[in-house]
């Protein structure tokens, strides 16, 4: 499913088409980006939401999830690109096969471009995630979700969010060596971050991306519990020089 909705938006006195491509993470559909969506298009965006379960996960490198996410953006372009945990692993082949401007870690693994991240994730350990979040699935377990992924939001919410859940395992790009591409990267870490330690965002952002990363309070999916925050962070991407 893409969620594809236009608006213009003015910069500079005209008017243009900015558009902005969400990638989801691993434990939810597309369906998830639903309030960062709505907040999105209010601000005259045009915004879509790519799915990339279609895709063989055991044979398919980012280039085959960067092309399957092309084929559903018209044009083939985007300004922006946002990725949500995993799939920050996808997030450089994507974005730069769009040809986008800006690219926005959204709580999500950031490849340093020598090692796999099951390399790194074997040296390094639970300075990546979570120990307790190791072995966790959300998807089949709603209390994990509500404790991992949701907890910083009100119940209302929450119950919508558990409707968006759906497992996602690009497994084959856990082996690859996701190499960085010349996109100027903007890295948004949570600061309570209950799956990926905050402070392994924090310092792969500076050593990796060479950026000072954007905290917000909060856990793994902001975009659910605070889609204002997020789209203001967004908006800031497209409108920057």
């Amino acid at each position: 499913m893409v969620l594809a909705l236009a608006c213009p938006l003015r910069r500079d006195g005209t008017i243009v088409f900015v558009r902005i491509v969400l990638v989801h993470g691993t434990t939810q559909s597309p369906d998830g980006w639903a309030r960062l969506t709505q907040a999105l298009v209010a601000m005259d965006h045009e915004v879509d939401a790519v799915d990339l379960a279609g895709v063989d996960p055991h044979r398919s490198m980012s280039k085959e999830y960067a092309a399957a996410a092309v084929d559903q953006v018209p044009g083939g372009r985007a300004d922006v690109v946002v990725a949500h945990s995993g799939t920050g692993l996808l997030l450089p082949a994507i974005a730069s096969t769009l040809s986008a401007d800006r690219q926005v870690y959204l709580a999500a693994l950031i490849p340093d471009g020598t090692r796999s991240f099951l390399d790194e994730d074997a040296q390094q350990g639970s300075t990546i995630v979570h120990e307790d979040w190791s072995g966790v699935d959300p998807t089949e377990d709603h209390d994990a979700a509500r404790h991992f992924l949701f907890h910083d939001c009100d119940d209302r919410t929450v119950e919508w969010a558990l409707t968006t859940l759906r497992r996602f395992v690009p497994t084959a790009v856990y082996t690859e060596v996701v190499q960085p591409v010349d996109v100027p990267a903007i890295v948004v870490v949570p600061r309570s971050d209950r799956t990926i330690r905050a402070s392994w965002m924090t310092e792969a952002a500076r050593d990796r991306l060479g950026v000072e990363p954007i905290m917000l309070p909060g856990g793994h999916c902001p975009h659910v519990s605070r889609p204002n925050d997020v789209a203001n962070i967004v908006n800031a991407a497209v409108t920057q020089p």
